[in-house]
């Protein structure tokens, strides 16, 4: 019994011995340099690529071509504006967000006084002209006020909600739409409008 056993055992033994050969790891590869400057070459590219399109601000389009008419008499022309950098709110009387962001649009009016900046407020849904200008009195708006168009309005992207504000750059091109309101969004507004204002002008 016990010899069988130790016979067992020592073929056992034996058979580990020989089969150790075929189960034993591939050889490990030595460290390459050329692998990891491969691969940080590669990583090098992904990032460009990645942050490529933020080279050039994308744009959404040009602004439309219009004549609308200006609450304080006559009408404004979207050519009067080229080579300008302009803010256009769509806003209404109605619209409780609309009329908290206006005295802090009124500053930045006030802070770029001088400089080759418009700020536009757009009426929407808010009567007659006479109406209009009533409530802009009344809101205390410092700055350009105009009538919307349908037609116009289409042309811009229209609006799923107010106030939605336009970023436009010297160029006529808009830079920024912001649908909404937000802690931060007016900051953000004129931040967007000193960076078009810094662009160099053929931009």
């Amino acid at each position: 019994m016990n010899n069988n056993d130790e016979t067992a055992g020592g073929e056992g033994e034996s058979q580990d011995k020989n089969d150790t050969p075929q189960v034993s790891e591939p050889p490990r590869r030595r460290f390459n340099p050329a692998n990891l400057i491969l691969v940080a070459g590669l990583i090098a590219l992904i990032i460009i690529v990645i942050r490529q399109p933020g080279a050039a601000p994308a744009t959404l389009g040009a602004m439309p071509n219009f004549s609308l008419a200006k609450t304080a008499g006559g009408d404004l022309n979207a050519h009067e504006l080229q080579g300008k950098v302009l803010v256009v709110d769509f806003w209404a009387s109605w619209c409780e967000p609309c009329k908290r962001e206006i005295p802090q649009y009124n500053k930045i009016v006030e802070s770029l006084a001088g400089q080759d900046f418009q700020m536009i407020g757009y009426a929407v849904e808010s009567g007659s002209i006479d109406e209009v200008r009533k409530s802009a009195a009344e809101l205390g708006i410092h700055y350009q006020v105009v009538m919307g168009t349908d037609e116009v309005t289409q042309a811009f992207g229209n609006y799923r909600g107010l106030p939605t504000t336009f970023v436009i750059g010297r160029d006529g091109k808009i830079y920024k739409k912001y649908e909404g309101t937000s802690e931060n969004k007016v900051a953000q507004v004129a931040k967007d409008v000193k960076q078009l204002l810094e662009a160099p002008p053929n931009l």
